[in-house]
């Protein structure tokens, strides 16, 4: 598009977002939600606007930022999402959230050339987030290693309200962080760090992925509390966000 077409960029976008199958390069798709990011002066008021019919799709915020991260990404590892060699969405956000530039271009070379899947590279930002002295090269080559391992991990959702997940993104926009980074620091002073593998945010609801240990300790503090799973992480956010509000 030569010139900026509203109605046919949001075309664009209810008929591309949450699908595998796209009809547009996801580098085009990243420029277009930033474009109308811009002009709706945020994710969430975008996410206001896109709305699509499928009950089993939603376009959150934060799906949005994720697909706006891109954007910023060096031009060398746009070259290979403009031609189709990187197609993950989540692939892609996961390099962005490397700090080296460096370490970003290694990943996403390393995600062609070995077609990594989007929870390959997912977890070695992780095991590169965690042990920062270990070269890029060595977290690739380690965490591929150990694919034949046999590990016991465990998705859970704990859900916020509206209200408590309002006001952490809000103070998590104060301190210029992603909320989901806000979310997980204020977690591992209450949870032993090990156990909290990574974490996740889907509107008002956390998704944590935890070791087995991290599973049965938590079903633990839940019970101790005499709170549901789903609602332990409620209770410890919201205590911090009191007492540093």
């Amino acid at each position: 598009m030569s010139e900026f077409d509203e109605v046919k960029t949001l075309a664009i976008l209810l008929t591309n977002l949450g699908k595998k199958k796209r009809s547009e390069n996801l580098l085009k798709i990243a420029e277009y939600c930033v474009r109308l990011k811009e002009r709706y002066n945020s994710w969430i008021e975008l996410a206001k606007i896109i709305k699509i019919s499928d009950d089993r799709a939603h376009i959150s915020a934060e799906m949005l930022r994720e697909f706006g991260t891109i954007v910023a990404l060096p031009d060398d590892i746009k070259e290979m999402i403009r031609e189709n060699l990187i197609t993950s969405v989540d692939a892609a956000y996961r390099i962005s959230r490397l700090e080296n530039e460096n370490d970003q271009k290694i990943l996403a070379q390393a995600t062609v050339d070995k077609n990594l899947s989007a929870s390959d590279v997912r977890a070695i930002v992780e095991y590169k987030t965690k042990n920062p002295n270990v070269n890029m090269d060595q977290a690739i080559k380690r965490v591929l290693e150990s694919k034949g391992k046999v590990v016991t991990h465990h998705i859970v959702i704990m859900e916020l309200t509206g209200k408590t997940a309002e006001t952490l993104r809000k103070e998590a926009e104060k301190l210029k962080q992603p909320i989901d980074k806000f979310a997980f620091e204020i977690l591992q002073k209450v949870w032993n760090k090990d156990w909290l593998l990574s974490l996740g945010m889907r509107d008002s609801d956390i998704i944590l992925k935890l070791s087995d240990e991290g599973f049965k300790a938590l079903q633990q503090e839940a019970k101790k509390f005499h709170v549901e799973l789903k609602d332990l992480a409620e209770k410890f956010i919201q205590k911090e966000l009191r007492e540093n509000g």
